[in-house]
């Protein structure tokens, strides 16, 4: 129960910071909202590993770290510009299949899904397959569904791997798996970023908009903490589908600010991924 109230918690962390980042993406660069709100993130981290004073594990456990910072990094960028070139109540639901990646690599490992279990990745993947059917009529949220789909699917990929690694780097200390995974993060952004500004692109970010990409810093170092925390009370599939239920949040928040409608089929096929979500997480 506790691993699940984590995990529940880190899904509206999620959900808010995804809702926040994707509207900022929309008016900022993309780039330049990312390596605010994850160097906030991470400069939060860092405090909080100094302040406990204690070093960090051994390799190992910082390199699944690191391979957990690449990973959210990748499906945090992919979600982000879905969320805003795309149709939020699209991207979030697609992202939200994530967890078929730990289940999947957990089938790999000779770990055989019981009926619920299948039932739910089943739900999940036809859902999925129902979200992707464009409706009959044209117009902006038709033209939209196929950048939707894509980057909501490169976000799950991503989210998946993070799922998986941050579970495995948690086993020794949750705050130095955290700063490591965030420093990878950060240190990806700003290589790009370089890149990009010399090639001449402007990057600036207005001043107003400023606290709010911190505040999605925050909220993210905050949700990877209380994942983080659940993996270690619970089974890493339950508590990472648990977690992917911060589409709900997110599809909320923009269907009360932002007023997005979807054709009756995705609707369909997004309740029917958030059942399979919610099938898997009842295992």
């Amino acid at each position: 129960m506790l691993a699940v109230l984590l995990a529940l918690g880190a899904s509206l962390g999620w959900g808010v910071s995804d809702f926040l980042g994707g509207l900022k993406a929309r008016s900022a660069p993309l780039l330049s909202v990312l390596l605010v709100s994850q160097a906030t993130a991470l400069v939060v981290v860092a405090v909080l590993v100094a302040a406990r004073g204690v070093g960090p594990p051994n390799g190992t456990y910082l390199l699944w770290a690191a391979a957990a910072g690449a990973g959210e990094a990748v499906a945090i960028a992919a979600l982000y510009r879905g969320l805003s070139v795309g149709t939020m109540s699209v991207v979030a639901p697609v992202a939200a299949t994530a967890p078929v990646v730990p289940v999947a690599a957990g089938l790999v490992l000779g770990q055989v899904p019981g009926l619920s279990q299948s039932i739910g990745l089943g739900l999940a993947l036809v859902g999925l397959v129902i979200t992707s059917c464009q409706p009959r009529s044209g117009g902006a949220d038709t033209a939209r569904l196929g950048p939707s789909i894509c980057y909501g699917l490169l976000a799950a990929l991503g989210f998946g791997a993070f799922f998986i690694a941050l579970d495995r780097a948690s086993e020794d200390d949750i705050r130095w798996a955290l700063l490591t995974a965030r420093l990878t993060s950060v240190a990806a952004i700003t290589t790009i970023m370089v890149i990009r500004t010399a090639r001449g692109n402007r990057l600036a970010v207005r001043r107003a908009d400023l606290p709010t990409i911190a505040l999605v810093g925050v909220l993210i170092v905050t949700a990877d903490s209380l994942y983080a925390l659940a993996t270690t009370r619970g089974l890493v599939g339950i508590v990472a589908v648990v977690g992917s239920l911060h589409t709900v949040v997110t599809m909320a928040l923009a269907r009360i600010w932002l007023d997005e409608r979807l054709a009756r089929i995705q609707q369909v096929g997004i309740a029917t991924s958030l059942c399979g979500v919610l099938a898997l997480a009842a295992t």
